[in-house]
């Protein structure tokens, strides 16, 4: 199916992308600046470049979409815009990083033929367009302030927070993406405002953190490692988690897969390891005992905590060796506490938690905190994100070690 006829189809049926809204206006091969954009539409009121592909879609398709947004952005004064990427072939990965970054993407393989066909489309685009709307609600919670406090985000996640999170890693992820070349970058982020996992961040000995069970906060990751043949979660990321002490910056191995890994590499280039972790200075090392009390939802207990200096990769192998020795003892201890401590368990989900967690989940974070007393929380919203690119790009080291 050659890009003309696609094209020549969505320019007249124009609702297959846009299914909801009220379409005013509509271009083909619109010229801005020496550049043809293959199609643009305007509907209620937002102006869409569409671009459309008869391959599956590749990098260098994100960054001509994105020079287009920025051409009529510039000649046209016009912020109200909004990007479309049409494709025969769209990957997972590719497609969660150009949603981020608000390219919205919608596969045809073919002009569709049949109803059936066009229907399946069409409810893409409207469940997406619920998603954006949902997204942007988030966003208009955030407001135009100039900064963040620490208050807003150390919490339970809320709105604010999410919205927070959704400028973060959109603002993000361009930054990123350059530094970690060789890498498709896969974002992700929390997208509901009521987390069912639980967080005890508290550590006596260092005075840290308080000793209670707190509704999970907001986060977002970037993958790395992300292939046809290897499942999305199988290697560690990089993921930022707000918590009660703060906004951790974390090179993360939190699923069994991932642990699995870490412990791997450093056991294998623990030397290049050490190394690394100096040259860096920055990073602590918490550990957290997760105990699932239902599918894919946990309590994070942290275990080991531990201030640059004061660890290498053998502190991380003898630490997690020490924890697989008496695992049924803490396991036993916890539940227990859990138990008496969280009163929103239902009977369901105590039965899951004591019927289940048979062996040891212990998720390891290299991390590099934003705490209270930093002026992170200080800075524009703009000097944030400076802020977290450039913990993210000090992780990258570290980083090949347990993706390569």
């Amino acid at each position: 199916m050659k890009e003309i006829d696609i094209q020549d189809y969505i320019y007249t049926n124009p609702e297959i992308l846009f299914p909801i809204g009220k379409i005013t206006e509509k271009a083909r091969e619109y010229s801005i600046h020496g550049k043809r954009i293959d199609l643009l539409f305007v509907v209620d009121g937002v102006r869409y470049i569409v671009e459309v592909k008869n391959v599956p879609i590749q990098r260098e398709h994100i960054g001509q979409v994105i020079e287009y947004y920025g051409l009529m952005r510039h000649y046209m004064q016009d912020n109200n815009l909004a990007m479309v990427l049409v494709s025969s072939s769209i990957p997972p990965w590719r497609a969660a990083y150009l949603e981020e970054l608000g390219i919205r993407c919608v596969k045809i393989p073919s002009v569709p033929t049949t109803e059936q066909e066009r229907k399946r489309i069409q409810k893409r685009s409207s469940t997406y367009s619920k998603k954006a709307k949902y997204k942007t609600e988030a966003e208009f919670a955030f407001g135009n302030e100039a900064r963040v406090p620490y208050e807003d985000i150390t919490g339970p996640a809320s709105r604010k927070g999410m919205a927070f999170a959704h400028q973060m890693l959109r603002d993000s992820l361009e930054p990123i993406r350059k530094s970690f070349g060789e890498y498709d970058v896969v974002p992700f982020s929390i997208k509901q405002p009521i987390s069912l996992d639980f967080n005890m961040e508290y550590n006596p000995a260092r005075n840290y953190g308080i000793k209670e069970f707190t509704r999970g906060g907001v986060w977002w990751a970037y993958r790395f490692g992300f292939s046809e043949d290897l499942p999305p979660n199988d290697v560690p990321n990089i993921s930022i988690i707000a918590n009660t002490t703060g906004l951790d910056v974390t090179l993360n191995a939190e699923l069994q897969p991932s642990q699995k890994i870490m412990v791997g590499r450093i056991r294998e280039f623990i030397s290049e390891f050490d190394r690394l972790l100096a040259d860096h200075g920055r990073l602590w090392l918490k550990t957290y005992l997760k105990l699932e009390h239902q599918p894919r939802f946990y309590h994070w207990i942290l275990m080991d905590l531990m201030e640059p200096g004061e660890f290498d990769g053998a502190t991380i192998l003898r630490l997690r060796l020490e924890h697989e020795n008496r695992f049924e003892e803490e396991r036993e201890r916890w539940v227990r506490n859990i138990i008496a401590e969280n009163k929103e368990l239902t009977k369901g989900l105590i039965h899951h938690l004591e019927t289940r967690n048979k062996r040891l989940n212990l998720a390891i974070r290299l991390v590099e905190p934003f705490q209270k007393k930093t002026a992170f929380w200080s800075l524009t919203i703009g000097a944030q994100v400076t802020e977290i690119v450039g913990a993210v790009q000090r992780m990258k080291p570290l980083l090949d070690i347990f993706v390569r």
